[in-house]
């Protein structure tokens, strides 16, 4: 749903497609699709030098283009782009020195209207 003049740009894909906010202060109204990521803050794990941490993904998908990604007009676009995305990070042992493992994803509301939410969890451990 990126449009053409915009692919190559990846400055601008970061700043309007895939931007890195906890609570995104402007509502997803101007774009087809949107995804939020943020970290958060998880649990020590038995040392406190070792910390499990968690990436989360928010998913904004209008709703007049949530069926039409491909042919199979079963196929919601929010999932499949969940899916890219644990391609991405959960296909091989390490990526960017970090371990990802998948945790969980599930639809959540979404305040503006006419746009779906679907959430994704990742984790990944740190040390320091």
């Amino acid at each position: 749903m990126i449009p053409a003049k915009s692919r190559n740009n990846i400055r601008e894909f970061i700043a309007r497609y895939f931007i890195e906010d906890a609570m995104p202060d402007e509502p997803v109204v101007d774009e087809d699709v949107r995804i939020i990521y943020y970290d958060e803050e998880g649990s020590k794990l038995g040392t406190p030098h070792v910390t499990k941490k968690i990436l989360a993904f928010d998913i904004y998908v209008k709703e007049s283009n949530l069926y039409n990604a491909t042919n199979d007009r079963l196929q919601r676009r929010d999932k499949l782009i969940a899916q890219r995305l644990k391609e991405l990070l959960l296909w091989k042992e390490h990526v960017c020195g970090l371990r990802f493992q998948y945790e969980d994803e599930y639809h959540l509301g979404a305040r503006t209207i006419g746009y779906k939410r679907y959430h994704l969890v990742l984790s990944y451990k740190t040390t320091w």
